[in-house]
């Protein structure tokens, strides 16, 4: 799989574009304020200094600062002396943008005697004030309006400072800023994979046990240790897991336990057979005595054929329901008559109670086999001389059907297994009772299969009480 499909690699990078890119907008909002600040402060310090020159120049007066004039070359002079107390370079010039001074005069950069353009004089010579920040040139510059009270005249103050140390100020702490985030992200980063990796670990362990569980290994689980949402998705997977491989024990159990009861009356029907065959001269009576015998066999590998039938009709899900309002009271009262005969031979008393009328939706053929099923187990379990009891009875929910016979009785540890397919409570009777072993499976089948319940209360030489639980109304 290429790594930018695997889940580590997208957290990593969006958990890498969550932090890092953050880190780099703070980095250049730090410096942009920074930057803002010391710019504000150095032009406020020089915005002053041209406030003060404004003034000096207005009262020396443009009339007098004419070529030739003394006071021109003491103007020009206390312009030079300005520069140097404030580090500065001053331009002055007339409403003409005609530069009377500047204190790089005697240099090659002098503007004297020039006419200035500029936008920052023109503002200013329009009577706004300006400034600006020449990036390239690392200078700040501000442009004073001059007003000449007795002439009416109006001039311009330029005052331009280098800002060389703010930008090297700038350039150091953008370095240690960079180097911080550099740092940073790099710690960011680890931790990131860390605990991406921390992540992913549960996710690519269970990846693998499920994998080998498509292998056929439905023993493995998956460390199920802490709270988390990795741990609850281990318990419900772990959960799961013993599911399946219950279904899978289940299935092998059926398929062992289908071969075991088929294979006891075929083994007999063989022996039978061979005995006659091997023997030429067999009085008639054995020979009706083992054909007999075959029939009961044959008998018996029909009646398995039957219930296993009978329960791949009700595991299938889809299978249609003939549901229709049954009268529950007539139901069982049918099913003791067409028992009766069975109960009189072992001298066995049925008994039914009728606590009220109960009519609920069911598929009235489905719910007679398993009723039938039931009843027919006390019979056949219970003692001659004993009792099986049926009651009818409702709420306003559920119809009650409660079996109770005076019987062998069940173990407690065995009455969470009754219900399964070819289980036996008392293995020494083996098949002397004639049954399939499937009898249970097909009751508790049926009763889930109109969502209903089951269950079974007995003691070992008390009897049992099964109570079926069926809603009266099939939403």
């Amino acid at each position: 799989m290429p790594w930018f499909y695997s889940i580590r690699w997208k957290l990593a990078l969006s958990y890498i574009a969550l932090s890092v890119v953050p880190l780099l907008i703070f980095n250049f909002t730090i410096m942009s304020l920074i930057r803002d600040y010391y710019m504000n402060e150095r032009i406020s310090e020089i915005q002053e200094n041209a406030n003060v020159m404004s003034g000096i120049v207005a009262s020396s007066g443009f009339d007098d600062l004419v070529a030739g004039n003394p006071n021109l070359l003491f103007f020009r002079q206390t312009v030079n002396e300005r520069r140097d107390d404030w580090g500065v370079r001053i331009i002055v010039t007339n409403d003409a943008a005609y530069v009377i001074a500047d204190s790089s005069a005697g240099t090659r950069l002098s503007l004297l005697s020039t006419t200035l353009t500029r936008p920052e004089i023109i503002s200013a010579l329009n009577r706004e004030d300006s400034f600006s920040i020449r990036e390239q040139e690392r200078t700040v510059n501000v442009a004073k309006t001059v007003h000449d009270e007795a002439s009416g005249r109006i001039g311009a103050v330029l005052l331009t400072q280098s800002v060389d140390d703010i930008f090297d100020s700038l350039d150091e702490i953008r370095t240690t800023l960079l180097l911080y985030t550099m740092a940073v992200g790099l710690v960011v980063i680890v931790l990131i994979f860390v605990v991406s990796n921390s992540l992913i670990h549960p996710l690519q362990r269970t990846l693998k046990v499920v994998e080998r569980m498509t292998d056929g290994k439905l023993n493995l689980r998956i460390p199920d240790k802490g709270n988390d949402e990795y741990a609850i998705l281990a318990r419900a997977f772990n959960a799961m897991s013993e599911k399946l491989e219950a279904v899978e024990r289940t299935r092998e159990e059926f398929v062992s336990n289908v071969s075991h009861e088929l294979k006891t009356p075929l083994s007999s029907i063989k022996v039978l057979s061979e005995s006659i065959l091997l023997h030429e001269s067999v009085p008639e009576e054995v020979y009706r005595e083992f054909l007999h015998d075959i029939n009961s066999e044959v008998d018996r590998m029909t009646n398995i054929n039957n219930d296993l039938l009978a329960l791949v009709k009700i595991d299938q899900r889809e299978q249609s329901m003939n549901i229709q309002q049954t009268n529950i009271n007539q139901l069982v009262e049918d099913i003791l008559k067409r028992l009766s005969p069975l109960a009189e031979q072992k001298k066995i008393a049925l008994i039914y109670e009728e606590v009220r009328p109960v009519a609920i939706d069911a598929d009235e053929i489905k719910l007679t086999l398993a009723i039938s099923n039931i009843i027919e187990n006390g019979i056949k379990y219970t003692p001659s001389g004993g009792t099986v009891k049926v009651v009818v009875d409702s709420d306003h929910q559920f119809a009650f059907i409660t079996i109770q016979d005076t019987g062998v009785g069940i173990p407690e540890d065995e009455q969470d297994k009754i219900f399964n397919r070819f289980y036996r409570v008392d293995k020494t009777r083996d098949r002397e009772t004639g049954g399939t072993g499937l009898g249970l499976a097909i009751s508790r089948s049926t009763v889930l299969l109109h969502n209903g319940s089951i269950r079974v209360n007995s003691k070992p030489g008390e009897g049992s009480v099964f109570i079926l639980r069926i809603p009266i109304r099939r939403v």
